[in-house]
Parts: structure tokens; sequence; C-alpha cells
């Protein structure tokens, strides 16, 4: 990226154009925010479930992963991401409020999105999301909280290791993450990490979130904390909460779960085997 990039983009700072995906032609638009360390491919499931005639699906990939630019130089803040996904919805030229659903770190940029243009934003649906407080009144979320975030500050410290895999945590984390990072997405990654991430003010901004808000976890999700945290929202009455019997990534079953909200039906049902006499 040459002199013209950083005019622009960092002294003036105009947003990029993020790749994406525009699928279908129906009248309700959802936008698709993909986790840390992905891209707008890990949605592929779920966008074969919905029909182009009933549905407009944007997939973008977020600043710094995919196809997308990645400036060595953006401090890849929830502000940065929301900013460009604000942008490609006007260069859609999408009418009217959309649904957007985020996968981890995608779910605290749609957070910041609704909270910040609430007439662009008409429904979140929120898979888990990597949400921490430091509330006193949950200790025990708050000791989860720091293991967390000791393990977060080692990788966003070591980003490199991602791809040589020389250490313990960066095998383990690929594993439960699927992480798979090129060369030129280790700072939008350890940035991103600690910017949006550990930086978050999704946290905040659900309490008084006014948009129909689904939050759902994965029961063997081992990257997000659970502890506490539905009774930290008891209060606000537009989050409904769900859990499915997965981990952390957008399975076959969660593109199920998801299309399934999407289109107002109930949830399938866990699937058990019969037994035979």
């Amino acid at each position: 990226m040459g002199i013209g990039d950083t005019v622009w983009h960092k002294w003036l700072r105009r947003p990029y154009n993020l790749a994406a995906r525009d699928i279908g032609h129906g009248n309700t638009t959802v936008v698709l925010l993909h986790g840390i360390g992905a891209s707008g491919a890990v949605w592929q499931s779920l966008i074969r479930l919905l029909e182009p005639a009933e549905w407009r699906v944007l997939v973008p990939d977020l600043l710094g992963f995919g196809a997308s630019p990645k400036p060595q130089w953006g401090d890849y803040t929830v502000h940065d991401h929301a900013k460009q996904v604000i942008a490609l919805l006007k260069r859609a030229k999408v009418k009217g409020p959309v649904v957007i659903v985020g996968h981890s770190m995608g779910t605290l940029i749609a957070t910041r999105i609704a909270s910040t243009n609430p007439k662009r934003v008409g429904r979140l649906i929120l898979y888990e999301p990597p949400l921490y407080a430091m509330d006193p009144e949950f200790p025990g979320h708050v000791r989860r909280r720091e293991y967390y975030f000791a393990l977060y500050t080692f990788i966003a410290a070591h980003p490199q290791l991602a791809v040589t895999q020389a250490q313990l945590v960066w095998r383990i984390a690929k594993k439960i993450v699927g992480l798979r990072l090129s060369e030129a997405e280790w700072i939008p990654f350890s940035r991103s990490l600690h910017n949006t991430i550990m930086r978050k003010t999704a946290y905040s901004e659900l309490h008084s979130i006014q948009v129909p808000t689904d939050i759902i976890h994965g029961r063997f999700d081992l990257v997000v904390t659970r502890k506490d945290v539905r009774r930290m929202y008891r209060r606000n009455h537009n989050i409904t909460w769900h859990t499915v019997p997965d981990v952390h990534g957008i399975s076959v079953r969660s593109a199920r779960y998801l299309a399934a909200l999407l289109q107002g039906k109930p949830p399938p049902k866990k699937r058990t085997k019969k037994r035979t006499p």
C-alpha cells in the first residue's frame, strides 16, 4: 500500500472497500460478520439454507482478513471494524433495517453498529459472543476473564506462532478456533484481539440495547466464558438466550439453528438414536 492509501485511509480516515459477496434479491437483508482470523467463507452452510428470493445476504471479509485490505498501520478497534461495515451498507445501497448475524468477534462489531446506528439494524443474532466483564458482583466470571485474557495477551504478542505452530498454546488455539492466518494477517489479528475483543464495548452496550437480540452459546464452546452472563443481562427483556450442543464455530448444526431463527421457525431439536430391541 502506497502514499495514496496513507493519505486517503490513514490521514483522512476514509473507509476501505471490504471484499464482500452479495447474494440473493429478497426484501430482507441479512449481514453475516465472521470471527477473528476467519473470513466470510465460514458462513457457507448458512447461506445454502437461505432462499435467494426471500433474502439478500451480504457477506464481507472484515478488515484485515480474507480478501479485504490489510493495512499494517491500523488499530483494528471495534469502531474501525464497524465503520467499514457501515460503509459497505451504504455502497450496497441497502434500504431499511437489516438483520446482523455475528460470530465471536463479529458479534462485538454487530453490537457496536446497532448501538451507534439503531435505525440501520432491525435485529441482532449473536452467536458465541466473547463477553467479559470486571464486575465484582460476579467473581466467578471475573476469574474466568483473567484466565482468558492471560491467554489472549500471549497470543496477541506472538501472532507469528500461528504459522510456525512452535508452541503448544497455538496448536490448541488452532484446533479450538480454526485459525488460518497468512503473514499479512498477523498484525490485523493481534490488534483485533487486543483492541476489539479485549477492549470491547459490547458488554456495556448490550445492557441498554433496544434492538431485538438473540444470543446463542455453544454448550461445548471452550473459547468464551458463559459463567453468569445471563444473570448480567437479566433486566434487558430485548435479549433472548439460546444454547446449542456445539463448539466454537459455524458448523452445519449451528447453521441450521441460525437459519431457523432467521426464518422464525422452531429451532431444530437434537437428534437421538433409536434403540434397537
